[in-house]
């Protein structure tokens, strides 16, 4: 059984064939499971599929078609691929991890017979009773030589180095996605002004689509959380506490259902704020007792909004319960005071109340006037955690955010100015970065460097830079290609 090695390690992005191939693909491995072999139907999806295979084994012989860490190649392309989509993908591929399976290897001049055959075999495993090593061997028995399963340990392992081109789509898709966030927020917030209606199914779908993105790419969504210096600073805020919210639900491994429930929530966390003064919430100088008095009802009036506008269900009640804790510490001080304090605080709530405290803190809007540093606020969350967070939760939202958080500008030991873009997971301290100046001032072209390759060793992280200081535009480099 091989792996892929021989296969590039540059991967470009996709266009309309690779998904026609990979949707046939999943579709005929979907019906080959529901109806025989002999079936018209079943025929007709084959031939459909042989064509797209013969049009891909033009170009490179062999055709690959494999699953890697939530993303789907064909050769050496990865595709946007909707794999909860009527194709099935998502179920079969679930299967292919308990196998042990990573793809499949289609050899050039695959004839319809050899389809038919190979579909019709690999629908009826059971994946509790069988795996890969078995399932080769059965393959050759059955003399299906054109066929070749895929490990999908090897895939992991060695799987694929992202091309510049793919991570520029990934930071695209991000971007799209996260101004697509921030106006879904804007447009509940004016409507929730105004008491008009509020397209629950459209804000359901932008938090959908920040799942996906966060499952196959979290960190692109990660670096826009950067940005500061938006016009308005509740649809940023808003949107960063959803991304942060959900990245740390991926890691807890929460179902898409929970994480569905826990977007919302974040969106909707600080709805509360539109019904006080708007004076109070732009107010330049520093909060006096009236002010905080004041502030102190918006969890309050937040859930009684989300009651009060939205049609009730489970995404409904999570949200207010969201709104209503998130500002309650641990040891239950905080505010509200709530005076049943033998039930837990609900999990969705002690997320928010770490991501919202991080991304006040460190944006200096509200509460306080000027940002506090990425890991000085950190070193401050953990200080206060016997009172205020949970201690797991901190951990995991700490390796989320790295030694260098991503939007951190950094000086490199080459006297170069770097934007770190991307946390290495096996290497914290040498992350991803985007080479923006040097002694001579800043780049045309900024460089992008991964200090853990053996190459940009000679590169390490000398310390943190403020931006302020040298007049870096962070928002430019974060949105620049």
């Amino acid at each position: 059984m091989k792996s892929t090695r021989e296969q590039p390690a540059s991967r470009a992005v996709a266009g309309g064939e690779e998904q026609r191939l990979l949707t046939a693909f999943f579709v005929l491995y979907k019906t080959a499971r529901i109806i025989e072999e002999s079936n018209a139907t079943f025929q007709r999806q084959a031939a459909s599929f042989l064509k797209h295979i013969s049009r891909a084994a033009e170009d490179s012989g062999t055709v690959y078609i494999k699953s890697i860490s939530g993303r789907y190649f064909v050769n050496q392309k990865m595709v946007r691929f909707d794999a909860e989509g009527p194709s099935g993908a998502a179920a079969v591929v679930s299967e292919w991890e308990t196998l042990g399976i990573g793809g499949v290897r289609f050899a050039s001049g695959i004839s319809q017979e050899e389809i038919e055959q190979f579909f019709t075999f690999i629908a009826q495993v059971k994946p509790n009773s069988e795996n890969l090593e078995s399932l080769s061997e059965q393959l050759k028995t059955h003399r299906m030589s054109s066929v070749q399963l895929l490990s999908r340990l090897a895939e992991e392992e060695n799987g694929p180095a992202v091309s510049e081109e793919v991570r520029k789509e990934f930071r695209r898709g991000a971007r799209s996605t996260f101004f697509k966030a921030m106006s879904v927020v804007q447009e509940v917030i004016v409507n929730t002004k105004e008491d008009r209606e509020i397209n629950i199914s459209k804000t359901k779908r932008v938090v959908h689509s920040l799942i996906d993105h966060i499952t196959r790419d979290e960190s692109s969504l990660i670096e826009l959380t950067a940005i500061k210096d938006f016009d308005d600073y509740t649809y940023a805020h808003c949107t960063n506490v959803c991304v942060y919210a959900l990245t740390l639900g991926v890691r807890l491994g929460l179902d898409r259902s929970r994480l569905s429930q826990l977007g919302m929530t974040a969106l909707f966390h600080d709805i509360g704020k539109v019904k006080l003064p708007t004076d109070l919430i732009r107010k330049p100088e520093a909060y006096n007792e009236n002010d905080w008095i004041q502030m102190q009802t918006h969890p309050l009036l937040g859930a009684k909004t989300i009651l009060r506008n939205l049609k009730f269900d489970m995404h409904t009640a999570r949200a207010a319960r969201g709104a209503l804790e998130h500002h309650v510490n641990k040891d239950f001080t905080g505010y509200p005071a709530l005076r049943n304090q033998e039930r837990q605080l609900n999990l969705f709530s002690k997320i928010i109340s770490i991501v919202d405290t991080f991304d006040a803190l460190t944006s200096g809007r509200i509460y306080l006037r000027r940002p506090i540093p990425p890991e000085d606020v950190l070193k401050k969350m953990h200080y206060q955690m016997n009172v205020k967070f949970d201690a797991f939760l901190l951990k995991i939202f700490n390796d989320v955010i790295g030694i260098y958080p991503a939007g951190t500008v950094v000086l490199l030991s080459t006297d170069e100015i770097g934007l770190v873009l991307t946390n290495n997971e096996k290497d914290k301290a040498r992350p991803y970065v985007k080479i923006v100046g040097n002694k001579q001032g800043l780049l045309e072209s900024p460089e992008w460097a991964d200090l853990s390759l053996e190459e940009n060793q000679h590169r390490s992280i000398v310390r943190r830079v403020d931006p302020e200081r040298y007049g870096l535009d962070i928002k430019h480099f974060v949105l620049c290609d």
